[in-house]
């Protein structure tokens, strides 16, 4: 699938009912380290998002997300 920009990552997750603050929340409960401190970085500061990328397992996994929730959501954000 095509990369999304931080734009459309963003409103399709609010489109699909996931607050970015969600994201977030996730992303803090992953154990202290440097693993942990990447995927904050690649969160905050990405200017675009690959469907493909670990961040995005991690963060579906986390939220409950199945890959046909996930791959819904990025069909929708890529028309944003």
């Amino acid at each position: 699938m095509p990369a999304l920009a931080a734009r459309q990552m963003r409103l399709g997750l609010v489109g699909a009912g996931v607050s970015p603050n969600e994201v977030t929340a996730a992303l803090e409960g992953l154990p202290d380290g440097l693993e942990k401190e990447a995927a904050m970085i690649e969160w905050e500061y990405a200017t675009s998002y690959h469907r493909t990328h670990p961040l995005v397992a991690t963060v579906g996994a986390a939220l409950d997300l199945t890959d046909e929730q996930i791959d819904a959501m990025w069909t929708a954000a890529l028309e944003l």
